[in-house]
C-alpha cells in the first residue's frame, strides 16, 4: 500500500484550517497531523510529528511564514513547504523560492488543485504563481521603507522584534499615545492592514539589507 502523506497545518484563521481539513483531511493518502495557529506552536509540533507536507500562511501573529520555512527545512531537510496565503508580493514569493518553499498558492485554490500540488511536491515538483514583475505597480519592500521617518523606521523595527507598545513608549521616552499614533500611521503608508504584516515586511527589509552588506 502507498505510504500516505503526512500533512501539518500552520494557520491563525481556524475557519479557514477546518475548511481545509474538510476538503482533504480524510482524503485516501492524506494523514492529517493537526494544525497550529502560531510559529512557536508550529515549530514544535512539527519537531515532534515530523510531517512530510507543511501547509504555512504567510502572516502569523508571532512572525512570518518565511521565517518558519527557514527554520522548518534546517530542522528536516525533506520536508515540503506549501504556503497557502494572501500575500501576492513578487519579492516575498522570489524570498520563499529562495529558502526551499515547494510551492505558493493563493488560498482562494480549488480542492483537486491543492491535491495536486502536495502530491507534486512530494514527487519533488514546485507549484508558483506567474508575475510579470515589469507591471507590479507596488514599491520594493526596500524602497517602501524609505517613506517612514527615522522615527517610524525606529518604531516598526521594536514592533517586528515584538517590542509591546508600553515597552517601545520606555525605550524611546515617548508617550504610549505617541506610540499608538506611530502604529496606526505605519499601517497607513505601508498600506498593510495589521502588525504582523508589518513584522513580515520589515523582516524581509532586515534580511535584504544584511544581505547587501556582505
Amino acid at each position: 500500500m502507498k505510504k500516505k502523506v503526512r500533512i501539518l497545518h500552520i494557520d491563525d484563521h481556524l475557519l479557514f484550517v477546518q475548511g481545509v481539513f474538510s476538503l482533504i483531511g480524510e482524503e485516501a493518502g492524506i494523514s492529517w497531523l493537526g494544525s497550529a495557529s502560531t510559529v512557536h506552536e508550529g515549530l514544535k509540533l512539527a519537531k515532534k510529528l515530523k510531517p512530510e507536507v507543511v501547509l504555512l500562511d504567510y502572516f502569523l501573529p508571532d512572525g512570518n511564514g518565511l521565517q518558519v520555512a527557514k527554520e522548518m527545512i534546517a530542522m528536516n531537510p525533506n520536508v515540503h513547504i506549501i504556503m497557502l496565503s494572501m500575500e501576492s508580493s513578487p519579492h516575498v514569493i522570489d524570498k520563499c523560492k529562495e529558502a526551499g518553499v515547494k510551492a505558493f498558492l493563493p488560498k482562494s485554490i480549488d480542492k483537486n488543485t491543492l491535491m495536486e500540488v502536495i502530491l507534486g511536491a512530494t514527487e519533488g515538483r514546485t507549484s508558483f504563481p506567474e508575475i510579470n514583475k515589469n507591471s507590479f505597480v507596488a514599491k520594493p519592500l526596500e524602497n517602501k521603507l524609505d517613506i517612514l521617518s527615522k522615527r517610524e523606521k525606529e518604531i516598526a523595527l521594536l514592533i517586528s522584534q515584538g517590542f509591546t507598545s508600553a515597552q517601545i513608549s520606555e525605550r524611546l521616552f515617548l508617550s504610549p499615545l505617541t506610540v499608538n499614533t506611530h502604529r496606526r500611521n505605519l499601517l497607513n503608508k505601508l498600506k498593510l492592514n495589521n502588525t504582523a504584516q508589518l513584522s513580515a515586511v520589515i523582516s524581509i527589509a532586515v534580511i535584504d539589507d544584511e544581505k547587501n552588506k556582505k
